[in-house]
């Protein structure tokens, strides 16, 4: 299904990945290798600057940590249950792990968003709106363009048009 994605990905948003995005096809690949998130860097505006400020007043990082501690120790869980009750071999119990996480780190990147748009909302909330969408329209600029099942899939960030959709349409 993740190589139905990919393709899928290539196709809806028309960029070329070269060799690299054969090598994505590959199990495992795709979850080591992370995906780029932007073409260059964003430059840092006062929106930017108040989204930032959010994270650490709404305490985002201590709590984004706390859930990949409890997705590790699962995880860990499982491996120790398909080795030990399910005889399973190291490498089976990686792919069946490779396999079962893909569900739950959609979970996790389904909150991330919601910390994002938080955060977002924060920031809108000390500027206006003007300054959000200039903002979000640089945000934009640099992004590479994923589609929104992809970014679900593989991002902890919502895309810029996702983003400017939610906060701008309230």
């Amino acid at each position: 299904m993740r190589t139905l994605l990919e393709i899928r990905e290539r196709r809806l948003t028309q960029l070329r990945g070269g060799v690299f995005a054969v090598l994505r096809l590959i199990p495992l690949v795709n979850d080591i290798v992370p995906l780029p998130e932007n073409r260059s860097e964003v430059h840092e505006s006062k929106f930017v600057k108040l989204h930032e400020e959010g994270h650490m007043v709404l305490h985002h990082a201590v709590l984004r940590n706390l859930m990949k501690i409890a997705f590790w120790m699962v995880a860990v869980w499982f491996m120790a249950a398909m080795m030990v009750r399910w005889n399973a071999s190291f490498i089976e119990a990686v792919l069946w792990l490779h396999l079962a996480a893909i569900p739950f780190r959609m979970l996790f990147h389904f909150y991330c968003w919601s910390q994002e748009y938080e955060c977002d909302k924060y920031a809108l909330e000390k500027t206006d709106k003007k300054v959000a969408k200039a903002a979000l329209r640089e945000l934009a600029a640099c992004e590479i363009p994923y589609t929104a099942l992809f970014a679900l899939v593989y991002r902890e960030h919502p895309t810029a048009v996702l983003r400017s959709q939610r906060m701008l349409k309230k």
